[in-house]
């Protein structure tokens, strides 16, 4: 059998040829293709990774500022209560202020409600006793209260019962006679004479009448000292016992 070698080198080159194309238009396309879809894939992961890796520290990121308002949000409910603590503590302290001024100002209230009635009292006391003491001794012994005063008040002065040193080291200024009472001319003269015969004849004597001297008569000099003949020794005494009843009274109603 005889080999035909030109259709062997034809088949070959054809063959060769073939390969050729297939490579050129086949392959090399096909393999291109692969590389593109591998790099494609590639960049598409490594976009993924990426994205994973930012999902990743955004969620450490939101952990991170989720525990911080946590923390802030512990320290803010911590303040708030200390400061409603606070809050609650100074408004019961203002309320027992308050409560204490409250009451103290009803003791207050109560005091000088109590004073009042034991000055009313006191004048009451004093309008009375002089009107009757006065009554007493015009109908039973016909002399006037006032005159009675003025005698027991010019014989104490006669009597030298009176330490006058006080009076006459405040001689040159004056002497003050206050009566409850306007003392008449006649006894004026007689209380000046007395005085004056005592202290010094040149003494300055001015008779004021004060109807607060509770119905008596008083020698006080420019600085306040004085003497007095009154009732409110006696009247003293019955504010005393009043106040002792008073508080009796107080304590049974609170029981």
């Amino acid at each position: 059998m005889l080999i035909d070698w030109f259709t062997v080198i034809a088949q070959i080159i054809n063959f060769l040829v073939l390969l050729v194309l297939l490579r050129r238009f086949l392959y090399l396309p096909i393999l291109n293709a692969m590389q593109a879809r591998e790099q494609r894939i590639a960049a598409e992961l490594e976009s993924a990774e990426q994205k994973r890796r930012e999902a990743e520290a955004e969620k450490k990121e939101f952990e991170a500022k989720n525990e911080q308002l946590r923390q802030d949000y512990d320290k803010k409910r911590a303040e708030s209560e200390q400061d409603v603590a606070a809050w609650h503590k100074q408004a019961l302290h203002e309320a027992r202020q308050d409560v204490e001024k409250t009451v103290s100002t009803w003791h207050k209230s109560v005091e000088q409600e109590k004073q009042a009635f034991a000055d009313e009292l006191r004048r009451f006391s004093v309008r009375q006793a002089y009107a009757v003491s006065r009554q007493a001794l015009q109908d039973l012994a016909d002399i006037p209260l006032e005159e009675r005063m003025l005698e027991k008040f010019i014989a104490v002065l006669e009597s030298g019962q009176i330490d006058l040193a006080k009076f006459k080291a405040s001689s040159s200024e004056g002497l003050a006679v206050r009566s409850a009472f306007e003392i008449p001319k006649s006894g004026q003269e007689r209380v000046k004479n007395i005085l004056r015969s005592q202290i010094d004849p040149k003494l300055v004597l001015r008779f004021e009448v004060d109807p607060e001297l509770l119905g008596g008569i008083e020698l006080a000099t420019p600085d306040g000292y004085q003497t007095a003949w009154n009732l409110k020794r006696y009247l003293d005494a019955l504010e005393e016992e009043l106040d002792t009843h008073l508080a009796q009274n107080q304590a049974e109603v609170q029981e």
